[in-house]
């Protein structure tokens, strides 16, 4: 397990950095977290550290924006979703088996759909300022990304 707590939007910008060095063509990261825990932050400061220049916004309603930085970056939004089955008209398999990063806000509403080597990281907010990242290394990917933290 991996964690780590970040009192600053600096630190989270600062670990942000560190994680993208970490991931590699088809990683699909699922962000875990209430609202307002700092989902689409991370992805913002994510995203910029693989080269994205364009402004990263949160794909509430269309479900996911496409990036290319680095690698192709692929930011989901299942928020508004009720159902996994409602994937389908998005053709998610493009963007859960990906040729560049897919980072997930909300994942835990694909369910079955979701891919086995999922990475899965947890945001959790400590104060206003603070929060603390959790790793949990449920599986290889994420055990190669722990040991590389």
């Amino acid at each position: 397990m991996f964690e780590i707590v970040l009192n600053s939007l600096e630190e989270c910008n600062n670990f942000s950095k560190r994680f993208s060095k970490t991931l590699k063509k088809g990683d699909v990261i699922s962000l875990v977290g209430d609202l307002g825990a700092g989902k689409t932050t991370f992805t913002k400061f994510l995203g910029e550290s693989l080269g994205i220049n364009e402004d990263i916004t949160s794909p509430t309603f269309n479900l996911v924006n496409m990036y290319s930085g680095k690698f192709e970056f692929n930011h989901m939004d299942l928020y508004r979703i009720d159902f996994p089955d409602e994937l389908y008209q998005i053709d998610y398999e493009n963007y859960f088996y990906p040729d560049g990063v897919t980072i997930i806000e909300w994942a835990e509403k694909a369910g079955y759909l979701l891919p086995k080597n999922l990475v899965e990281v947890e945001i959790l907010k400590i104060s206003e300022n603070s929060r603390k990242i959790v790793i949990k290394g449920n599986n290889k990917r994420e055990l190669e990304i722990i040991e590389e933290l």
